[in-house]
Parts: structure tokens; sequence; C-alpha cells
């Protein structure tokens, strides 16, 4: 799973450095569906993909805040 993740971060890293190029070299309008389109994998595949990987055998009790006990 490791190897996914990050084998898909360089995918959208590449996406992002072929929209630059687009922009910047190539001035082709097309820069912003490409970069659009690296946002969109990013936001809605790649983080949930490393959010579930990195937290699927923690428990959530340790990462919420409590309130302290009022002591009579």
């Amino acid at each position: 799973m490791k190897k996914l993740i990050r084998l898909l971060f360089y995918f959208n890293l590449a996406l992002f450095f072929y929209g630059a190029y687009l922009q910047y070299v190539a001035h082709n309008p097309a820069y912003a569906k490409v970069m659009g389109s690296g946002v969109l994998f990013l936001v809605f595949v790649l983080l949930p993909l490393f959010l579930w990987y990195r937290y699927k055998d923690k428990k959530i009790e340790d990462f919420q805040f409590k309130k302290p006990e009022k002591k009579d």
C-alpha cells in the first residue's frame, strides 16, 4: 500500500509539473484542466488513501481532546 501511495503521489507531481510546463513554456490554455485534475486527484483519491493507510490500526480516542473531570 505504501508503494501504491508513493506511486500515486509521483503521478500527481507529474501532473502539476506538466501543467506548469503547458502554462509557462507551451502557452497552452489546457494547463488549467491538467492542474485542476491534479488537484481533484489529490483531494479525492490520494488524501483519503493516505489517511486510511496511516490511521487504520489506531484508536480514535487517542487523538481526541477530553474534558477534564470536575472534582466536587
